[in-house]
Formats: C-alpha cells, sequence, structure tokens
C-alpha cells in the first residue's frame, strides 16, 4: 500500500488590521467583521458564526498562530496552504503572517503558498479578480474603476524579483517539498499569459541557489499545461459548478443552497485534468452570505459524519492516483463558511473528522477504488466531447465579432432598432455578455437587466435576474450561453418577447 497522502489545509491570512482594509471597507475592518454582522436568511440557516470562546484571534500574535499549528497537528493536518497575494511592481497584501511566521522558527507549521494571481477589485467591477466584502461595498463608482491593486505580470525583471521574494520561505525547512522542490500553487494560472516564460526563469533560478527545482500546481485548469508539473481540482467551486449544470440547487429567499451530500459526490466524481497528475480537494463546509447577503450561496446539511466519509474516500482515491497531498477547503475562511477550526455550533468535529478519517484509512483496502469501469470512462469521454464543442462555439463567436468589430461594422443598436426591439436583455454574464454589455453602453444603450443564476457580480449597477425569478416584459433577450435551444425552450415559457441567440445576431450583422 502507498504512504498516506499528507493533508493540507488552505489558509487565509486576512485576520489582522491592515492600512488598505482600513481605507477600502473602515477603520479596523477586518473579515471578523463580516462574520459578526452575518444574519441568517431561512429556517436551520446557520448563520452567524462564532468560533469557541469567542476567539477572533489576530494573526500577528504570536500565540495565536502557535495554537494553531498545535491544533492542526493534534487532529491529523500536516500542512497549511496559505494564499499568497503578490500585484504589480511587487505590491503585497496580507503577507505579515507568512512573514512573520518565516521568523517563528520555534513554530512548527509545514506550509506552502498558492498564489491568487488575480487584481484585487470591489464586488462590481467589470473584470475579474478577488473579491472581499460586497456587503461593505459603499465608494463613489462614478470616480473609481472598481480596481483596488491591479495586476501586472510583467516582464523577467519582475519575474526575477518575485522569486527572489519567495526564496527565503522556500529555503526554509518547514517549506513543503516534493523530492526537494518547493510546491507552489497557482490558483489561476490560465490568467498569467506570461506562464510559461515565468516558469522557465523561476525553474532556473531555483537551480541556481543550489535547489532541486521547484514542483508547479495549477489549479481551476481548464485543460493539459505542460510547463506545470501537476493540476488540482479546486473545490467548491468545481462541486458547486457540476451542481449548478445538473439543476441541484435551491433557492432560499435568493440564497442558492446545495446539499452536502451531493457537494461531496461531485468533490469524489471529480475527473483529472487529461494528460497532467491531477490532485483533488474536499470541502468542510461553505457560505458566503456574510460577506454576500441574499445574492450568496451555501451548503445544507452539512453533517461532521458526510466529511469524515467523503475524506475517507478522497484519500483512497488520492492514493490510487499515487498523490501525495490532499487538499480541504480550508482552515480558516470564516467569511465563506470554510473552516476545520473550532465553533460553537459544532465544537471540535470537523477537527475529529479528519483524524477519524485518518485512523480509519491506515487500514483500508484501495485496490478496488484504484479501478476505473467502462462506463465512466465512457461518461468523461461525453463530456470532453461536449466541452470541445461548446468552446469551439464560443471561440467562434468572438472570432466573427472581433472581425467586425476590427471592420468598424459591429453595431448592437442599430441591429436593434431596424428589428423594432426597442429594449432588450441579455441572458448569460459570463465573458461574451460582459463584452455585450460593454458594447452596448459604448454605442450608448443600455440593456434593461441581465439573467444568470449569479447575480452579484455587479453589484446595485447592474440588475441581474437568476433564471428562476420572474422578470419584466422585454422585446428581445439576447442568449449569449452555450445551450441556447434548452435555455429558449426555458424562456418561452416567461418571456413575451423575442429570444435571439448572440452567434445568429452576429451572423445577421456581418450579413
Amino acid at each position: 500500500m502507498m504512504a498516506l497522502p499528507k493533508i493540507l489545509a488552505v489558509y487565509l491570512p486576512q485576520f489582522h488590521r491592515t492600512c488598505d482594509n482600513d481605507k477600502w471597507w473602515g477603520e479596523g475592518f477586518t473579515d471578523w467583521e463580516t462574520v459578526k454582522t452575518a444574519e441568517a436568511y431561512f429556517e436551520g440557516h446557520l448563520q452567524p458564526r462564532v468560533p469557541v470562546d469567542e476567539e477572533y484571534y489576530d494573526l500577528l500574535t504570536k500565540a495565536v498562530v502557535k495554537k494553531q499549528a498545535a491544533l492542526a497537528k493534534e487532529y491529523g493536518i500536516d500542512g497549511f496552504c496559505f494564499y499568497h497575494y503578490y500585484f504589480k511592481d511587487g505590491t503585497l497584501e496580507l503577507e505579515k503572517p507568512a512573514e512573520q511566521l518565516l521568523r517563528w522558527k520555534d513554530i512548527d507549521m509545514p506550509f506552502c503558498f498558492n498564489w491568487a494571481s488575480e487584481p484585487w477589485i470591489r464586488s462590481w467591477s467589470r473584470i475579474p479578480g478577488n473579491v472581499w466584502s460586497e456587503k461593505y461595498d459603499s465608494v463613489d463608482k462614478e470616480k473609481s474603476s472598481g480596481v483596488l491593486i491591479a495586476q501586472d505580470y510583467g516582464s523577467e525583471k519582475e519575474w526575477e524579483k518575485h522569486f527572489y521574494y519567495l526564496l527565503p520561505f522556500f529555503k526554509d525547512e518547514r517549506y513543503i517539498k516534493i523530492d526537494g522542490k518547493p510546491v507552489f500553487l497557482f490558483y489561476s494560472p490560465e490568467d498569467i499569459r506570461c506562464l510559461k516564460d515565468m516558469v522557465h526563469t523561476w525553474r532556473n533560478l531555483a537551480k541556481q541557489e543550489g535547489m532541486e527545482g521547484l514542483y508547479l500546481i495549477g489549479a481551476r485548469m481548464g485543460g493539459c499545461n505542460d510547463c506545470l508539473d501537476a493540476a488540482l481540482v479546486y473545490e467548491p467551486r468545481h462541486a458547486m459548478n457540476q451542481l449548478n449544470d445538473n439543476k441541484h440547487v435551491n433557492i432560499k429567499n435568493g440564497v442558492r443552497c446545495y446539499d452536502y451530500d451531493n457537494i461531496w459526490d461531485a468533490c469524489l466524481n471529480a475527473d483529472s485534468v487529461y494528460g497532467m497528475k491531477t490532485f483533488y480537494s474536499g470541502v468542510a463546509d461553505y457560505d458566503d452570505t456574510p460577506r454576500r447577503g441574499t445574492s450568496g450561496e451555501c451548503f445544507t446539511n452539512v453533517r461532521p459524519e458526510v466529511f469524515r466519509d467523503g475524506l475517507i474516500k478522497l484519500m483512497q482515491k488520492s492514493i490510487a492516483s499515487g498523490n501525495e497531498f490532499v487538499f480541504i477547503n480550508a482552515w480558516n475562511e470564516w467569511g465563506e463558511g470554510m473552516y476545520l477550526e473550532p465553533d460553537c455550533a459544532r465544537g471540535y468535529k470537523m477537527l475529529e473528522a479528519v483524524r477519524a478519517a485518518r485512523v480509519q484509512i491506515t487500514s483500508s483496502d484501495i485496490k478496488e477504488y484504484a479501478k476505473v469501469t467502462d462506463e465512466k470512462t465512457l461518461e468523461y469521454n461525453r463530456e470532453s466531447d461536449r466541452n470541445a464543442r461548446k468552446f469551439k462555439e464560443l471561440f467562434e463567436i468572438a472570432d466573427r465579432w472581433l472581425f467586425l468589430e476590427q471592420e468598424g461594422k459591429f453595431a448592437i443598436k442599430d441591429y436593434l432598432y431596424q428589428n423594432g426591439y426597442r429594449n432588450f436583455a441579455i441572458y448569460g454574464m459570463a465573458s461574451l455578455g460582459k463584452h455585450l454589455l460593454i458594447q452596448a453602453r459604448k454605442e450608448g444603450i443600455e440593456p434593461a437587466f441581465g439573467i444568470d443564476r449569479y447575480v452579484g457580480q455587479f453589484g446595485e449597477e447592474f440588475k441581474i435576474y437568476r433564471p428562476e425569478e420572474a422578470f419584466p416584459d422585454i422585446d428581445c433577450i439576447i442568449v449569449t450561453a452555450y445551450d441556447y435551444e434548452e435555455i429558449r425552450d426555458m424562456l418561452k415559457q416567461k418571456a413575451r418577447g423575442r429570444i435571439l441567440y448572440l452567434g445568429d445576431v452576429i451572423n445577421s450583422i456581418a450579413e
């Protein structure tokens, strides 16, 4: 039997006062403020969450970090995976907990980094990135782009600067390694256009500094990337997306709710990233309503025994895959309900579940678990084929749109007026939907509203209805999502106006 995988818990270094938090969200703000002011939005909703002994700690206090390390070790957590926030021109955020740990050599806390490499934005920003406190957003939007800290990966000079910031951590005896190589995660590797060159530079610098190299893992990967060593299926977003696609979601007073058993089923059925060694992760709980109110999401029916059993199976799967690690999200993400730390509702039960899983797995027979059935392989191939067709079609739409833009021929305003549509809505506010909104505003018209299962990405700036909600009558709805026929049939039951597919609209404009 292979060695037991080490259990690494994602670690949020947020709980301490910073000048930027004071400036952005108010004097003395930390994520504890969102935790303390959380509200229950439906019957049985476990909010607010309260730490055991109401210990709203400060991560700049050595005794707090020492206690966390001892607690993790006692219950079977082998190390922490710190979020790392590094931005344009070497700007750092929430760096002090890791920097102080580097100095506190007597604290036995193995750790590695997970670079959250997106821009830092306000909840209503038009670009994707890290969002902290949607409920506290009160800035004058007319005077702000919504970007708090920009992200720019630069070139070789900037990559070297970043590497040498990381180097003292990599050389620390407690830093987590595989075959002597420091483990480093990229939370959003596909956002880094220069990743291949950056990684090449870092690997060379690591060798120059006397290390065996680097072990680089990409989370949230859409496909193989041969400049990285492995991929990570990052939960719970992967599982939540699966349940959304299969319509296994309930709406309770606006909050999107997912059954915990279904979440773990999706975690355990996660496929590897084709062509790459793939690590897997599980989740203790999730509830981001402290940050996002009724536009948030949460798990229901969460029980420690489900967490324990899911973790056992996840470790079996990881052993069968030859993986060194299993990731748990998270140790202390209290603002999103993802934490193993004890609280007043469940006490130490989630930690006890981790310890129980470790004890049981040591005598488990994993041979049968390693077998993949022919049916699962066929289903995986079907899903891969569907995704290939989906992305091909969406790429072709974007490609035609771009050519029209370059030739100065794309005018959504003219198309709508020529066809007698006085107002319109957008279904699907992902990439194509956002571009259509921006294009319409560029031409001096404003869509009436959007329709999307995620309603909070524009704050109050642009009204978004969920597909299951009632929405006003409109002359036409432009669908930007892939499953047009299914969406059209659903909208016909609710909407009186025309339902158009963005691809057809673009073809009409081109003709």
